[in-house]
């Protein structure tokens, strides 16, 4: 069974042999390979270069060729500094509610940033396709909202003109719809849609005005044969997850601060998790002798209805050999 026959089966709830093992590699990868951060993100040749390599050697059943929170806002004029100290820092481009007005919805072609994306789809499905399952990113609409405008400011305006920032997450929905449409049609599978800023809100104001996007956005993905939508929100999400359920979602990412034991009775027919190993202190800081018990307990918390992964990004320190290890010990379960 290949990554992407385990990853379809394991979803729709079929017999297989292990379930699938997917953590989320980002700079970690680019780390493996020993390159510059900055050629891993700008240059399509170089990341896919890199992703092909990492999850070949470490045998992991998707893609997922991410790199920065700024692709899809760079093509709204956005304009990260780099410095050595502090990586890439960004400045908001929404410094009001006039500036909403001034957006323009950027056209997805070669050579900006969401073009690059584009291609470097392209080039994964031309070596991946049918092999590993494919996954596209779009930062979803709140999260790039708040990259736009600035956290703190957002967050006031959810609570004070709640108007302006619905008029202003429209905006990026719109941005992402054509953007998951365009990678979808590059030969991506499924798309994650990374909302990370939605662990900060209240599930009243996920479910009106946020669930509904979403559910638009899961409905687009998933209209496709065999194409998961994959709903990632960091956190203890769990009082979030009877609304990101309800999006539909096949799959949902559950961080490690969540009790998988206490949600698995939300999960609907044919939805899966996704996660949840500590970051810190069972992959950075893990010895290799922990990982058969962290994956055991996690399959037997869901039932067998997890996709092991890490609840967020690897971090990009991790040592390669307690991914491997990780790796061994889903493997292990075939047996």
């Amino acid at each position: 069974m290949n990554g992407y026959e385990r990853c379809v089966a394991f979803v729709n709830g079929k017999e297989t042999d292990r379930p699938p093992f997917m953590p989320l590699v980002i700079e970690w990868a680019s780390r493996q390979c020993g390159l510059d951060y900055r050629d891993f993100i700008y240059k399509p040749d170089v990341r896919v270069k890199a992703y092909l390599d990492v999850v070949e050697r470490f045998d992991i059943d998707c893609v997922l060729p991410d790199a920065d929170f700024s692709e899809q806002l760079e093509d709204f004029g956005q304009i990260p500094v780099w410095s050595e100290s502090a990586g890439y820092q960004v400045k908001p481009i929404i410094n009001g509610p006039e500036d909403i007005d001034k957006l323009v919805i950027p056209e997805i072609r070669p050579g900006t940033r969401q073009g690059n994306r584009v291609e470097i789809i392209r080039r994964v499905a031309e070596h991946e396709k049918g092999r590993r399952y494919i996954f596209g990113i779009c930062i979803g609409p709140f999260t790039e909202y708040c990259n736009a405008r600035g956290m703190a400011k957002a967050m006031k305006e959810m609570v004070k003109d709640p108007d302006t920032l619905r008029k202003g997450m429209q905006v990026f929905f719109e941005n992402g719809m054509n953007f998951i449409k365009a990678q979808l049609e590059a030969g991506a599978d499924g798309i994650q849609i990374v909302e990370p800023d939605c662990s900060l809100i209240s599930p009243k104001f996920y479910e009106a005005n946020i669930l509904p996007l979403h559910k638009k956005m899961v409905e687009e993905i998933q209209k496709h044969e065999n194409g998961f939508a994959r709903l990632h929100v960091c956190g203890d999400t769990s009082a979030l997850m009877p609304y990101t359920l309800a999006t539909g979602t096949r799959i949902l990412d559950a961080d490690s601060a969540v009790d998988l034991a206490k949600v698995t009775p939300l999960l609907g027919e044919g939805q899966v998790f996704c996660g949840n190993l500590d970051t810190a202190d069972e992959l950075l800081n893990g010895t290799v002798d922990i990982y058969p018990e962290a994956v055991r307990r996690r399959v037997e918390a869901t039932g067998n209805r997890i996709i092991l992964c890490s609840g967020c990004d690897v971090p990009p320190a991790t040592p390669a050999e307690n991914v491997i290890a990780f790796h061994d010990a889903v493997a292990a379960l075939a047996r």
